[in-house]
């Protein structure tokens, strides 16, 4: 039997300590890596972060994509299985994330409209989106951070008092987005569907519905014949949609006579580095376009 000669056991002792040193750089990275929050929609992410900081790694799961139609890929799959806390809305608002929820453990994820405590005051009791109330974003951080606090109890200070400090900075914006909209609280203000009561109704705005889809032009249908039994005649008013701007909504709008904007609520279209506030002002500022040309002597 040949012996190997001393290059080649050098050569393999060098080889082990390498794979040892290499297999415990692994391990302290492992135990050092950051924990990973899985928000479900841009401005859950947004809020997560305001709490997160740089403690906890803010991950978005639904990039771009419709919450109520999307579908969970394979890496989506492993991403929630992997991440230590899923955020996310509820069924009513992302369905087709229910069944892939329903495998995580309790523990492990954070369904934020469950959780409760929420305003709905001039707005519609089933207007799953609730981030559209500055006040209510702050209800949502403090539930991430009371979880996070949870799963982090070293850092739990550091959470509440990021969820305190947004807070009072949304209840300074909830005033501030409140006086903008108040002086348009006489407008005819038409969605295509549920999803704007939270964002004008603080102010004494009231919004009419259009309702799903497949409702969409018997709404417009029915918005007419109540403007014809009051009398009214030809009204200037608004109609939001929802990005992209398409031509259903468009025609819509001529045919109610009524001017249109496509809103952003999820923030598809701002920079990878926005934050809560930038979405709201961005959604003020294109409210406002349509608003702010309805004259004067139509409110």
């Amino acid at each position: 039997m040949l012996k190997p000669s001393f290059p080649t056991v050098r050569f393999l002792i060098v080889a082990a300590l390498a794979a040892l040193a290499a297999g415990c750089g692994n391990e302290t990275q492992n135990r050092t890596q950051q924990p990973v929050l899985l928000a479900s929609i841009a401005p859950v992410a947004m809020i997560a972060r305001e709490v997160a900081a740089g403690d906890v790694e803010v991950r978005e799961l639904i990039r771009g994509g419709d919450p109520h139609h999307y579908a969970p890929k394979v890496a989506d799959r492993l991403a929630m299985e992997s991440a230590q806390l899923v955020v996310w809305l509820g069924p009513e608002m992302e369905s087709v994330l229910a069944r892939q929820m329903s495998l995580l453990p309790a523990g492990r994820q954070l369904g934020l409209l469950a959780a409760g405590g929420y305003e709905f005051e001039g707005a519609d009791a089933d207007d799953p989106h609730l981030w559209l109330r500055p006040r209510n974003a702050a209800v949502m951080a403090a539930h991430i951070a009371n979880r996070l606090a949870q799963l982090n109890p070293q850092r739990a200070e550091a959470f509440r008092t990021r969820a305190r400090d947004f807070s009072r900075a949304m209840a300074n914006l909830q005033k501030v987005q409140d006086r903008a909209l108040w002086a348009y609280r006489d407008v005819p203000i038409v969605s295509t569907h549920k999803a704007y009561s939270q964002f004008f109704g603080p102010a004494g705005v009231v919004t009419d519905s259009l309702g799903t889809a497949a409702g969409h032009q018997h709404g417009a249908r029915t918005m007419l014949d109540k403007q014809k039994k009051r009398g009214e005649g030809p009204v200037r008013g608004c109609l939001f949609g929802e990005v992209p701007r398409n031509d259903r909504d468009q025609q819509t709008a001529v045919h109610l006579n009524l001017d249109y904007v496509a809103l952003d609520p999820l923030g598809t279209a701002l920079p990878g580095n926005a934050d809560y506030a930038d979405l709201m002002a961005r959604l003020l500022a294109d409210a406002r376009q349509c608003l702010g040309a309805i004259p004067d002597g139509d409110h």
